[in-house]
């Protein structure tokens, strides 16, 4: 029955009965413009003469805006509830369905129709089909997004919201994942950057995702006193862990260094089992960690799976004749083809793992899983971390923040930060670890790293994002600045460059020719004629004759300066380091000073270049040894290495200068950097500061040696990041000396304990960890040994470290006592 009597049936209003036969008739058109049945391409308003016109024959100019909306939506669901009853999503008929849409899309690009309209139609649709034909109907939303939702998307969003939402509903997370990923992709697409449709702003968690374990003791076979040795409860697990449990303040070293001294401390995957799915429950609903108790049983439970998992080593890259013959020895030990199925249950993914018991040992040996779970534990320290003292001082200047997510009456303790802290960089040291390593972490990372501000964006009651309109004065500013730099300025009597013809106006050929044959007309000019030029255009702009001449001395000037540079850039380019402002040049002029010989065994003045001319990062135990040591360096031999200034978030101290000693930014800057992965290393903490790329790549392609002097998780990022540098490692001196002068700098006894320890325990591992290429007592001689290959006799002997011109940490920019507390950072 044709939609039009059904329409006439059900409502008998004549208009919808016109308008259903008007929109039949459009139908029977489009499938002449479109023949195939497919999706593709969509009906433009071109295809249709003069639709407008036509609409309004059929509506008539009765009709207001409300009722010409309800009688199309009236028809329209006639005509669309007719097909969608009477034709299979799989039929080639169907392309009808897609047609209608089209149609709906060009009348509300008109304005003729209510703009959710085809949503709502959508909607239905996906009601009305299984996961199969949900897929189709989807394909043409995704190729439709740009058009459907440039115009009036106010209207639409809501609805749009709606149905993405209770699709996701439908859709298994185990089996769908693709899919799931596809409407989240569409609705990331669709809605703007600010838009607040879709954030959680209460700040609710997925308390539906519960996992169930078996939470009792297996049952193995033998007498009663094997089972008493070889099984526990989890409480009796949970009890070991917390005895076992290493001292919050144990560095990651020290950690490790157990975990390969006594493998056997870790749980058996008996006992673990329980304790490691309870962790399941703070993954699931943070907030639970607010309770004591709670937080006592996550740390225990998530130092035992790491000191488990520290027992798992990822593997080696194996080398490539071992990686053919395992191949080899698959494809032999292979006992049937795959069909269909099994090629679709291999890529399956399910994000849900298996609990059982029996299958726990199995899991925690796969890389894949392992990863997944420290990478969820990795986003709860993340939590614990915004409640911590300073995390709560960032928040204090929002105006009005959002209570829902602050929990501004929970801060975490000293002793908890700390905690928390330190099993973060077990953790990232841990995923740093097997060949594809440290770009895991990278992107794990990068990933949390954004989604924390989301978070605070979020706390800030979502401020808008869009840019604010310009004012039109701002504007008109704009646009005549731009009009001047566009007009064509007054021509030169002589072209740039160029030298002056008007001796060829003269009427003597044999001259003319004389000086056009001038030596001066195709020889660079002497470097020192242009210093007295100069000097004479800077007495006429001190006492100017007139105001024209003042002027024309200013532009000759920097002419001249401009022509000076030029021509030293060819052969005095160290020269340039000398000048700081293109008004006073005269470093440019001046005679290098007379070299210096150095004894037989090193070659002559500063200007010696390593054989290794990669960048140096320097790392010591005691943080003054670096700037002392390294500023030795520099000053030594100044046209050869240049230390390469960080950047960081504070305030410049007393004497700090812009670009010499560091770069001052400030946070969306740096943050913006370390988005887009600019730095080589980079720490977040009250004042972050990070190494930028590009500073040290200038500095290579200057001719000269990079210096930077860093931390250990420092030297460690740079070295994850596939960057070509040395790295040398200072001892500290001896115990006695680091402990005197932290004495005098005013620290307490625990933290000159903890300073002590945390360098003997750097030091340790730089002999026996195989990471520097040079491990270098703390002298000179040493260091210079370990840079060019051979030793700088010129050199006395002496403690740099602890002697009295020991200079503040280039890092940090504090004290020796604040930098030997934070030397591991």
């Amino acid at each position: 029955m044709p939609s039009a009597m059904m329409a006439e049936e059900s409502h008998d209003i004549a208009a919808v009965a016109a308008f259903g036969a008007f929109l039949d008739t459009l139908l029977a058109h489009a499938e002449t413009v479109k023949p195939t049945a497919s999706i593709e391409p969509p009906l433009d308003k071109s295809d249709f003469d003069d639709l407008q016109h036509q609409l309004d024959d059929v509506l008539g100019p009765d009709l207001d805006q409300v009722q010409r909306f309800a009688v199309i939506e009236t028809a329209v669901r006639d005509t669309f509830g007719n097909l969608i009853a009477t034709t299979s999503i799989e039929s080639p008929a169907f392309a009808k369905v897609w047609n209608l849409f089209d149609i709906l899309s060009i009348f509300s690009d008109s304005e003729q129709c209510d703009p959710a309209l085809l949503f709502w139609l959508v909607e239905e649709l996906l009601d009305s089909q299984t996961i199969d034909g949900c897929h189709k109907v989807f394909d043409y939303l995704e190729s439709r997004r740009e058009r459907i939702t440039a115009k009036d998307f106010k209207q639409k969003k809501l609805v749009i919201l709606r149905t993405c939402n209770e699709l996701q509903r439908r859709l298994s997370r185990s089996q769908d994942s693709a899919f799931c990923g596809r409407l989240y992709i569409f609705m990331f697409q669709s809605f703007p950057l600010g838009d607040k449709s879709s954030v959680n702003l209460r700040g609710e968690y997925h308390v539906e995702n519960v996992t169930t374990f078996d939470q009792q003791s297996s049952e193995t076979d033998g007498s009663a006193e094997k089972m008493d040795l070889d099984v526990e409860t989890p409480s009796e697990g949970l009890h070991k862990v917390n005895e076992q449990r290493k001292s919050p303040r144990a560095s990651l070293l020290d950690g490790r260094k157990q975990q390969q001294q006594h493998p056997g401390k870790a749980l058996d995957p008996d006992a673990l089992y329980p304790i490691f799915w309870s962790l399941q429950q703070s993954f699931n609903q943070p907030k639970k960690l607010f309770d004591p108790a709670h937080f006592a049983a996550f740390k225990a439970g998530l130092e035992a799976t790491v000191a488990h998992f520290w027992t798992i080593l990822p593997e080696k890259p194996r080398s490539k004749d071992k990686q053919e013959k395992q191949g080899e020895e698959s494809k032999r030990s292979t006992k049937r083809k795959r069909d269909d199925s099994d090629d679709e249950l291999a890529t399956g993914f399910n994000p849900k793992y298996l609990t059982s018991r029996d299958l726990f040992e199995l899991e925690i040996s796969d890389i894949a899983f392992r990863r997944n779970v420290l990478v969820q534990a990795l986003i709860v320290i993340e939590f614990l971390l915004s409640l911590s003292p300073k995390a709560k001082e960032k928040l204090a200047g929002v105006k009005v923040p959002n209570k829902a997510v602050i929990y501004s009456d929970h801060v975490l303790s000293e002793e908890d930060t700390k905690w928390v802290t330190e099993i973060k960089k077990t953790i990232a040291e841990y995923l740093r670890q097997g060949q594809e390593g440290p770009y895991f972490y990278r992107v794990v990372e990068t990933v949390l790293a954004r989604d924390k501000n989301w978070v605070r964006w979020k706390i800030e009651n979502c401020p808008s994002i869009e840019v604010p309109p310009v004012s039109p004065q701002a504007f008109v500013d704009a646009r005549e600045s731009a009009a001047k730099m566009a007009t064509c300025k007054r021509m030169r009597p002589v072209p740039l460059g160029s030298l002056p013809l008007d001796f060829l106006e003269d009427g003597d050929e044999a001259r003319a020719m004389d000086k056009f044959k001038s030596a001066d007309r195709y020889e660079l000019p002497d470097l020192t004629t242009f210093r007295k030029k100069i000097a004479d255009d800077d007495f006429e702009i001190e006492m100017p004759t007139n105001n024209e001449s003042k002027m024309a001395a200013i532009e000759g000037k920097a002419s001249k300066t401009w022509r000076a540079l030029r021509i030293a850039s060819r052969y005095k380019l160290a020269a340039f380091d000398k000048v700081d402002s293109d008004d006073k040049i005269d470093a440019i002029f001046e005679e290098p000073a007379p070299e210096v010989e150095e004894p037989s065994d090193a070659p002559n003045g500063d200007t010696v270049f390593p054989e290794d001319r990669r960048p140096i990062v320097v790392v010591a135990a005691h943080s003054s040894t670096k700037s002392t040591i390294t500023s030795q360096l520099i000053s030594k031999y100044p046209a050869t290495f240049t230390r390469a200034p960080a950047h960081v978030t504070r305030a410049p101290a007393e004497g700090e200068v812009e670009g010499r000693d560091y770069h001052f930014v400030d946070v969306q800057r740096f943050n913006v950097m370390r988005d887009g992965d600019q730095f080589l290393e980079y720490s977040e903490g009250a004042d972050m500061h990070g190494t930028s790329r590009r500073v040290v790549e200038a500095i290579t392609e200057a001719g000269k040696v990079a210096v930077m002097d860093m931390g250990r998780d420092g030297a460690q990022q740079v070295k994850d990041n596939g960057f070509s540098a040395r790295f040398i490692f200072i001892q500290p001196p001896s115990t006695e000396i680091m402990e005197a002068r932290l004495k005098e700098d005013g620290l307490s006894a625990e933290k000159i304990e903890e300073a002590v320890k945390l360098a003997a325990e750097l030091a340790e591992h730089a002999v026996s960890g195989g990471f520097y290429d040079s491990v270098v007592d703390n002298d000179f001689k040493d260091f210079h040994s370990a840079v060019f290959g051979y030793p700088d006799t010129a050199t006395e002997d002496r403690d740099l470290v602890m002697g009295g011109a020991a200079a503040a940490d280039s890092n940090e920019g504090g004290s020796a006592a604040a930098a030997a507390a934070a030397a591991a950072a």
